[in-house]
């Protein structure tokens, strides 16, 4: 029987709308812990663009969301067949999909979403073992450099986490993009805070344009410190041998993206990224029909 997407969409659907600001994009994304959110016209369900926390980086000076938002995003409806939605993921590089109906969004269908409707209970495939599919191509540095620097590192390579490793080259952590703006929110923090000192505590979120460039400007300053002070210690790792059933479930569960892979021995051999799996869902369904 053919898949369709709203076989396996979230119709609990979180967005923004326009006219909006950056900071109504940040508030979401830390409070619904999301990465990209749809953009709909302010009074309405009408989507009318994209925001993810790519952009938010990129683009580090611009306030407005309907600067910072992709306009026009690729969409699929309920009924689109669930193979399209995957390819068009595969061609496109994307990460998730808005779905609407006559304009209206209804719904969001993310790479999560797809491997677990066609490979987390999927005796043949699901068994496979992630080795096949692991990227070898490890980006990592040590954990005691400075943390700007890491960020700039993890942007050259086009990577959007970076495994950190100590002196004796073991894995003592990894550092993802949400880490690097939930750090950068909280330099933000520092500077409102310093920015208001000394004057009355009745003073209310309502700055002068001036003002607000100015603090808007240095949401993404990072704080000069090592990154093993903001590392993220305590990493989920899967083995070599690990199903591919297993490792959808997990990050699933878990929330994540992306997993280090470690030898029967325990060494690093490299990430397992769940993008990397849409060409073998995507043989799943061509065998379901």
């Amino acid at each position: 029987m053919t898949m369709m997407v709203k076989d396996c969409m979230q119709s609990d659907v979180v967005y923004v709308s326009v006219p909006g600001t950056r900071e109504d994009v940040l508030q979401i994304m830390a409070e619904k812990q999301v990465n990209g959110v749809p953009v709909v016209k302010k009074g309405s369900k009408t989507l009318v663009g994209i925001v993810t926390r790519t952009d938010l980086l990129t683009k580090a000076d611009e306030n407005q969301l309907a600067m910072l938002m992709n306009r026009d995003p690729d969409t699929v409806t309920p009924r689109t067949d669930l193979k399209t939605a995957t390819k068009m993921m595969i061609e496109k590089n994307y990460r998730r999909l808005p779905v609407v109906e006559k304009g209206n969004l209804v719904a969001m269908i993310s790479i999560p979403d797809i491997l677990g409707a066609t490979l987390e209970n999927n005796e043949e495939f699901g068994s496979k073992e992630i080795i096949e599919f692991v990227t070898r191509e490890v980006t990592a540095v040590w954990d005691q450099t400075p943390l700007p620097l890491t960020y700039m590192i993890m942007d050259m390579a086009g990577k959007n986490a970076l495994v950190l490793v100590n002196e004796g080259g073991g894995v003592s952590g990894m550092i993802t993009v949400s880490d690097y703006l939930r750090l950068s929110e909280v330099t933000v923090e520092d500077n409102i805070s310093a920015t208001f000192s000394g004057q009355e505590s009745s003073v209310e979120w309502g700055w002068t344009s001036k003002d607000f460039l100015v603090v808007t400007k240095k949401l993404l300053k990072l704080p000069n410190i090592s990154v093993s002070e903001t590392m993220t210690k305590n990493i989920i790792s899967l083995s070599e041998i690990t199903t591919v059933s297993e490792f959808v479930k997990t990050v699933r569960n878990e929330d994540i993206d992306q997993v280090p892979v470690l030898s029967v021995t325990g060494n690093l051999v490299g990430m397992m990224e769940d993008h990397k799996l849409l060409e073998l869902a995507l043989e799943v369904q061509k065998d379901d029909l």
